[in-house]
């Protein structure tokens, strides 16, 4: 068995051998800035490299459970893998070109030849760049702009690599286990500064993203929005004469939970209504199963969000509501389609999104602002409680009784019924306090407590896709205990955790290196001979 093993890893190795020199013929079958002592030098590299596997495989291996022998043929094929990515760096030569001229039409003459460093997947290379400068002028090295040479020395592999973890991950795990597993060094440091390049460019990928395939949206457009707190560095603070003349210790009883800041989620999807009853939803909300079931055709099509979009904010309510109105936009350009807005009582968001929406000129188009009906629901929870206790058995009955009632839309029969009974009893000041302030909700936000136009329009009258948001996005990576942030830091995060949610990382990706490449390397015109211009 061990010999047949052996056997099967030589015709490998051969095949690689055989399958790497037909390319190299190709390869050379054009003018190559390589000269032939070069060229040997890296196919050598390369045998030896291959030489190295066969002798563990047939050897060393050998004398190792299963763990040691990947673990080091894992090393070996990442050697011969930066063996490789050498050569084809090498045949680029070091990008000699005919004539640059810059962005002010000057023409630049070759100057020197620079060194590169970049850390590729495989490991560190070193590369050789022909520099064309003159005074006054910015430097410009052609060979950066063909091979999309990274500003950064991290490869754009690599950084995708490592990014997408940072989404799920805090950065010392994530640079900790590519260093571990790849050999190399990833900096902490390097990589929060591409998540801030990288996530700034959120708004600009969003706006230049297809939209959604008609055939896959639905009739109806939702938009949810909601706050999650996100615990700051203290340097966020801002500097008042208040805060200098504050003693350094806390005072006996204070709290530490130090400074937070909003972080405004928001999410747009579309879907297809579907009427319900107040009796169905009733059962659902008290989590009983109906003695028997009512039958929804296609049911699974309906109110179901399609194509979510979701996003977090920490420079406030307006930017946050405007980066999504603008995604309804492009969502529906014609603006046909009616908008339902779902919220969870907050009057300063209500407030802000109806300013918004008047701002953007798409006020006529919302057709019901919806009070999540679980918010509503803690309410009619805390003031069963108030009425009977947390124990009694006629705390469930008379929720069941006046959650069915808020559902039909009868508010004021259950505010009038709050205050009967506020009036009729005698109760602790605690339990009148707690229905004061259901009575106070009820009243507050009784204009966006239709639920019978709701349920009978078909639509969603619960926030659980903006609660889900504000979770899974903000609160399960940018607030765990012990993390603080900078706002830039932490809306980097959020964008680029955003853009993972959305299922858009990897076109997320490409524009931002393709976008990189422009920044970089736009600004100046290079014209090539016929032929490849040996540097040496």
């Amino acid at each position: 068995m061990v010999l047949m093993y052996i056997d099967i890893v030589n015709i490998l190795c051969r095949h690689i051998k055989c399958k790497e020199e037909s390319v190299m013929v190709e390869a050379l079958a054009f003018d190559s800035p390589l000269s032939t002592n070069e060229l040997g030098i890296l196919r050598q590299r390369q045998e030896d490299v291959l030489s190295h596997i066969r002798a563990f495989v047939q050897g060393a291996a050998l004398g190792l459970d299963l763990y040691g022998v990947e673990k080091e043929l894992f090393r070996l094929v990442l050697e011969y893998g930066r063996a490789m990515l050498g050569e084809v760096i090498g045949r680029h030569g070091t990008g000699k070109v005919d004539l640059v001229v810059n962005a002010s039409g000057q023409m630049l003459p070759y100057h020197n030849d620079r060194e590169a460093t970049y850390l590729s997947i495989f490991g560190l290379l070193k590369i050789k760049r022909a520099n064309y400068w003159r005074k006054d002028s910015e430097g410009v090295c052609p060979l950066d702009a063909h091979i999309n040479l990274p500003q950064r020395r991290y490869s754009y592999l690599l950084d995708d690599w490592t990014q997408s973890t940072i989404t799920e991950e805090p950065f010392e795990k994530a640079v900790e286990r590519f260093s571990k597993i790849l050999g190399i060094p990833v900096s902490k440091l390097g990589q929060e500064s591409v998540a801030k390049e990288a996530g700034a460019k959120f708004d600009a990928f969003y706006q230049q993203k297809a939209t959604f395939d008609e055939k896959t949206e639905g009739s109806h457009i939702c938009i949810q929005a909601d706050g999650k707190g996100v615990r700051m560095v203290s340097s966020e603070k801002p500097e008042t004469a208040e805060a200098k003349e504050k003693p350094a210790r806390r005072g006996k009883g204070e709290k530490s939970g130090g400074l937070r800041r909003m972080a405004t989620a928001t999410a747009d999807f579309t879907f297809n209504p579907q009427t319900r009853t107040p009796e169905e939803l009733v059962r659902l909300l008290m989590r009983e199963s109906p003695h028997e079931p009512t039958v929804i055709e296609d049911e699974e099509k309906s109110r179901i969000a399609l194509n979510t979009t979701v996003a977090a904010s920490m420079a406030g309510k307006q930017v946050a509501i405007d980066a999504m109105l603008e995604r309804v936009r492009r969502r529906d350009p014609g603006g046909k389609k009616k908008i339902v807005a779902l919220m969870d009582g907050d009057p300063a968001l209500e407030e802000m999104m109806v300013a918004r929406l008047h701002a953007g000129g798409m006020l006529h188009r919302i057709d019901a602002v919806i009070l999540d009906i679980m918010h509503a629901m803690e309410y009619l929870w805390d003031a069963g409680t108030a009425l009977f206790g947390e124990k009694s058995r006629e705390r469930v009955p008379w929720v069941r009784k006046h959650a069915l009632e808020l559902l039909k839309g009868n508010v004021g029969y259950v505010i009038g019924g709050l205050r009967i009974a506020l009036a009729k009893r005698t109760l602790t000041a605690t339990r009148i306090n707690a229905l004061n302030r259901s009575i106070t909700y009820f009243e507050n936000h009784k204009h966006m407590m239709k639920y019978d136009e709701y349920l009978a329009e078909g639509y969603q009258v619960a926030t659980g896709i903006i609660e889900g948001t504000c979770g899974s996005l903000v609160k399960d990576r940018a607030d765990r205990s012990g993390s603080r942030w900078s706002s830039i830091g932490v809306q980097a995060v959020l964008n680029e955790r955003a853009v993972m949610k959305n299922g858009d990382w990897d076109a997320f990706w490409s524009y931002h290196m393709k976008t990189e490449n422009q920044r970089l390397y736009g600004h100046f015109t290079i014209k090539r001979s016929p032929k490849n211009i040996n540097p040496n």
